[in-house]
């Protein structure tokens, strides 16, 4: 016998300007996330937010990217801080600009696709002791 109207539902997806203001309120991290694939990142409870609220199925391709691809970039080239900017456009196409915090550019990528919402999503990366640490700037 199987059930007739069970359903699970997931609440309705955040909108661009809803996820700026929900990431603008991590002001500190109370946990610290540990990647899986690259034990070395670490990230924050911000970060963790955007990856489960962003795009249709969260945004956890963002951590991926940044623990196998620029965490390792910024440790070849010695840089103990980077800043991440991630430009997601309407027509859901994407930019992703590393630089060194002084606009020096270490690494651009562009995507075809991404469901994560229209908007600029930043991030820094800094080295503390044998971490790399990926935060959001309001939990600098």
């Amino acid at each position: 016998m199987q059930p007739s109207n069970l359903q699970t539902t997931k609440p309705p997806r955040l909108d661009s300007a809803a996820l700026s203001v929900a990431l603008s309120q991590f002001t500190g991290t109370e946990q610290w996330y540990r990647h899986p694939l690259n034990r070395r990142m670490l990230y924050t409870d911000g970060v963790q937010y955007l990856a489960e609220n962003g795009g249709q199925q969260g945004a956890y391709w963002v951590l991926d990217k940044v623990a196998l691809e620029i965490c390792p970039l910024l440790d070849s080239k010695k840089q103990a801080f980077g800043a991440l900017s991630l430009t997601v456009n309407p027509d859901q196409t994407a930019v992703m600009i590393v630089t060194d915090g002084n606009d020096q550019l270490l690494l651009r990528r562009e995507m075809r696709y991404t469901d994560l919402q229209n908007g600029e999503w930043r991030f820094y990366l800094i080295e503390e002791g044998d971490h790399r640490v990926m935060l959001l700037p309001s939990e600098y």
